[in-house]
């Protein structure tokens, strides 16, 4: 394996980190590969590494080049300043195709929660020359989306989410582990008179940083990929858990819907029971139990078939090196 770490903007603190399979005779020596382009999640204000390297060894693995993104977060993950950074991964990974041996029309995005934002902001966007001036669109259109549990529609992540606060806590004194700067405390935490204590409004959390602070609904409906889906929008592989209270599942079935609308083609999995961020979804990328579900570990199994049955790989290298001929 071959792995190098490329600044893509020191003003905005990105790269990327590109993970080969080395060419030499002990492989099918100068075959091309398909590339997957990882963009881990964290709510725009970090990048999870259970959702960055295991997830690029995996696709390793199964034969393909893989990359991580470090896009813009915190005070830069305003729109959009990610999408152009990925725009910038995927146009650096084609300028680089033949020297790295990755074939140009399998280059894949995939995308982990808020990440799944990112992904799909290209998978919509990438012929979008308001957006993307400074780029040749056929040098950044992904040939497939990969999501987990993606953040699509910025109206669907739980607007009220139990943190565990006290009835009659101080709101000024509770702890969020996400609040952009230009919202104040009150614009986050919902009252529920019933049980007499607030609960979190995971929008008004992860949103802001898409906007850098305050946003009206019609930007929220702009940046609502769903609304976005085009004849042109590139085919996607999506899977979420049903009982997802995070980034709920609504996300993606609403993306499955307009994608099947504007006939692009699609594979959902929807699996039962199950919560957020698995990353993996086995005990390889668990931090504890509530990262553990083996009863969706075999989504990463079924994306490397999407990509397989998408780009004819598997059946180029029988033809090709297993034939006998």
């Amino acid at each position: 394996m071959i792995r190098d770490v490329i600044t893509l903007s020191e003003e905005r603190k990105t790269d990327l980190t590109v993970y080969r399979i080395e060419d030499n005779d002990e492989y099918q020596q100068g075959l091309k590969r398909p590339m997957v382009v990882i963009c881990p999640g964290g709510g725009y204000v970090f990048l999870s590494k259970r959702e960055a390297e295991p997830i690029a060894l995996r696709y390793l693995a199964a034969g393909f080049h893989a990359a991580v993104l470090h896009y813009g977060i915190c005070e830069y993950a305003a729109a959009p300043g990610p999408l152009k950074d990925i725009a910038a991964a995927v146009a650096l990974l084609r300028e680089h195709a033949v020297e790295w041996q990755i074939d140009p029309d399998w280059i894949y995005v995939s995308g982990f929660s808020a990440g799944g934002h990112v992904a799909c902001s290209l998978g919509v966007f990438w012929n979008n020359r308001e957006l993307l001036p400074e780029f040749d669109s056929e040098k950044i259109r992904p040939n497939g989306m990969i999501l987990a549990y993606p953040v699509i529609d910025l109206t669907k992540s739980s607007s009220h989410l139990d943190l565990g606060i006290a009835p009659g806590a101080d709101p000024e004194k509770v702890e969020v582990w996400q609040k952009h700067p230009k919202i104040p405390i009150e614009k986050l935490l919902v009252f529920d008179s019933d049980e007499g204590r607030y609960f979190y409004d995971f929008n008004m959390a992860m949103n802001p940083f898409i906007f850098d602070g305050e946003y009206t609904g019609e930007q929220a409906a702009f940046y609502s990929l769903q609304n976005r889906v085009t004849p042109y929008t590139c085919p996607a592989f999506i899977w979420h858990c049903w009982d997802d209270g995070l980034i709920l599942p609504e996300n993606s079935l609403e993306l499955a819907q307009a994608l099947k609308q504007n006939g692009v083609s699609a594979e959902l999995h929807i699996y039962s029971g199950g919560g957020h961020g698995y990353a993996l979804s086995d005990y390889v990328t668990a931090g504890d139990r509530y990262q553990h579900y083996p009863y969706a570990a075999d989504w990463m199994q079924h994306s490397i078939d999407w990509v397989l049955k998408q780009t004819g790989y598997e059946e180029s290298i029988r033809k090709k090196y297993l034939s006998g001929e």
